[in-house]
């Protein structure tokens, strides 16, 4: 019926055709991966972005809200102060005048110089009398009567 002949012409063929439809499979689904790897990729990306967008918000917030606390720190202390102040006008009539202007002025004495007071210097040896060997004398703290008998 069929030769020898038309059996492997059919094989080689068939091997054939095979060869490039899995060879085209295989090209295909590497390709399939490497979409895949690119989708991740910039899934973790916008991931990271929207992570740091996250995070600078927190810090913006984090450092207004100590602006805002310090604000109502300062408007909290100034009412303090007019109401002492008001307080110490009432009872000590002229004898005190204080204003709301010195809250925001700056105190007299800032602008003098502190002054320098003379320091001696350290030592870098032991004091001496005069007519005393010093420590770093070779017959610094020998016994003269030791040092006879050697």
């Amino acid at each position: 019926m069929y030769s020898m002949s038309n059996l492997v012409f059919a094989l080689i063929i068939g091997g054939g055709i095979g060869g490039v439809v899995g060879w085209y499979l295989a090209l295909n689904a590497r390709g399939d991966n490497k979409r895949k790897v690119i989708m991740d990729l910039e899934s973790q990306l916008d991931q990271a972005k929207q992570d740091r967008a996250d995070y600078e918000a927190e810090v913006s917030e984090h450092f207004s809200q100590p602006a805002d606390l310090l604000h109502k720190l300062t408007d909290d202390y100034r009412a303090v102060y007019t109401h002492l102040a008001d307080g110490a006008e009432q009872l000590c009539g002229d004898r005190v005048s204080i204003s709301e202007a010195a809250l925001t002025a700056p105190a007299a004495d800032s602008t003098d110089k502190p002054q320098l007071v003379e320091v001696a210097q350290p030592l870098d040896y032991a004091p001496k009398k005069p007519d005393e060997q010093g420590q770093l004398s070779e017959t610094f703290g020998l016994d003269k009567s030791n040092s006879s008998a050697a």
